[in-house]
């Protein structure tokens, strides 16, 4: 398996800053050494350095094996997460994530550990200096809102490591994440995990901060307070407690009828020709200026990574009139003369046309409006809201992409009947993005989703999450537990 080699690096400081540069753009300026200084931050623009500086190492960026620049996070938030659920599979055959058989010592979980925990010391980083930082080197209420936004970065980070790295389909669970709200130092790297409700609530501090301090308009390669309160209605489904599922239904119907977003008519338009560009697109990934290229990624010198699985090909044979399944996965010959081999490949992120094209550059989506609509739905059927709005959601989502037969969705006459549908949307949909696959199968209903993938089933749930890597438990000493069904080393 072809490896971006990410550049890990867990502080703010900035090559423009050193050298005394300065930017008319938050992208212009980079992480360039991995210590957090205490006095990185000394006026305004320090810190909006500092914070984009949060960004970039979300990103993983770093150059391949030919040193092609590229966001490493294609592999953690978009490919992993799809093979991991069984939307895709490797081109040489399954390996670790196909098979969950992953183990405490493999480099994947290694990886993935350290990446997050990377990010979560340059945002930690940013919150202390700044909350410390005096009131009168910024402008208006800026100090707030930078506090705001890395507070968000911190609360999507414990989510990915709360979904890769915890129970979280298990609200009284004691394994839950490894909270860390300080920087990392000496005499703080010793530390237990916390328990599932205490992660959700260190997650939802933050989220509650962000929306009461940031701004509401950004450049969607920024966060913003409607992607703080998208985030937010992700992580109320997830929980499921109380109000939950009526609470996002709120958020998200306030994202639909007061953002500043818009479906895109038809959906392939975003990620073919409109990119970061669409009005749909809430937040994406964009460290650099220009620089979202991950073609490295999906095909590799000439050679497709990666190849739908049977059961993802078949959910687009669902619908009559439903073409997706040809534009995203068109076949192509990898053989040769002699001997052709026809095989579907995953062309979400570009067209065939585009695959051996060196200019072909890949955006990242973290979230988008498309996602907000199923959520939506999802939540009036679990809330027991009007189910006649929450088809009518679905409906417009199949509608802009390009499916005119919504018998499936009319017919549905149960809550776990309509749920399907909106399971299968989401795969559909949204494969590929931002991670979604992995916690909408351990809520969706169990005859669909353990027919999809046998492995997500209430018998094996410790397969659905990666274990503690066993660094981690050979460089701190409090920490006690590993995820059940996985040993230590």
């Amino acid at each position: 398996m072809n490896k971006i080699k990410t550049y890990l690096m867990t502080g703010g400081c900035l090559l423009a800053m050193a050298l005394g540069t300065s930017c008319e753009d938050r992208l212009s300026a980079f992480p360039s050494q991995s210590k957090v200084d205490d006095n990185l931050i000394v006026d305004q623009q320090s810190a909006e350095y500092a914070l984009n500086g949060i960004y970039y190492m979300y990103a993983e960026c770093g150059t391949d094996y030919y040193d092609v620049l590229s966001t490493g996070c294609a592999y953690t938030q978009e490919i992993y997460p799809a093979n991991y659920a069984g939307c895709i599979v490797y081109y040489q055959g399954a390996y670790q994530l196909e098979s969950h058989d992953q183990l405490a010592s493999d480099y994947t979980v290694l990886g993935m550990w350290q990446s997050f925990y990377s990010q979560l010391a340059a945002a930690n980083g940013v919150i202390k200096q700044m909350e410390a930082a005096p009131d009168s080197w910024f402008t208006g209420n800026r100090k707030a809102e930078i506090i705001g936004e890395a507070r968000f970065m911190r609360a999507l980070i414990h989510y990915n490591l709360l979904r890769w790295f915890a129970w979280y389909w298990d609200y009284d669970s004691p394994y839950g994440v490894l909270l860390r709200t300080e920087p990392t130092l000496a005499s703080t790297i010793a530390k237990d995990r916390s328990t599932v409700a205490d992660s959700y609530q260190c997650i939802m501090d933050d989220l509650d901060f962000a929306i009461g301090n940031m701004v509401e308009e950004n450049p969607n390669h920024y966060a913003n307070t409607w992607v703080a309160k998208g985030l937010k209605a992700r992580v109320l489904m997830m929980r499921g407690q109380g109000t939950d599922y009526a609470d996002a239904a709120t958020l998200t119907k306030d994202i639909i009828d007061n953002g500043p977003y818009e479906l895109e008519p038809y959906v392939f338009d975003i990620f073919y020709e409109k990119g970061l560009e669409s009005p749909e697109v809430m937040f994406g990934i964009q460290p650099k200026d220009n620089q979202t290229d991950v073609f490295e990624a999906y095909y590799y010198r000439s050679v497709p990574n990666y190849y739908p699985t049977e059961k993802m090909d078949s959910i687009f044979t669902l619908i009559p009139g439903d073409n997706r399944r040809d534009i995203l996965f068109p076949t192509i010959d990898i053989g040769d003369e002699e001997e052709p081999e026809i095989v579907p490949i995953v062309c979400k992120h570009m067209t065939v046309d585009n695959l051996t094209s060196s200019t072909v550059e890949e955006s990242q989506y973290q979230m988008r409006l498309t996602e907000m609509y199923l959520l939506r739905a999802e939540a009036l059927v679990r809330s027991g809201g009007d189910r006649a709005e929450a088809k009518n959601l679905l409906k417009t989502v199949l509608g802009h992409a390009g499916v005119t037969d919504f018998t499936r969705v009319d017919n549905a006459a149960t809550d776990d009947a309509l749920l399907t549908e909106i399971f299968y949307e989401m795969l559909r949909n949204l494969f590929c993005e931002s991670g979604r696959e992995l916690e909408i199968m351990m809520r969706m209903p169990k005859e669909a989703v353990s027919d999809f993938n046998p492995v997500y089933s209430p018998a094996n749930e410790q397969y659905c999450v990666f274990p503690i890597p066993a660094d981690e438990f050979n460089n701190n000493a409090l920490l006690k537990e590993q995820n059940p069904g996985y040993s230590k080393d």
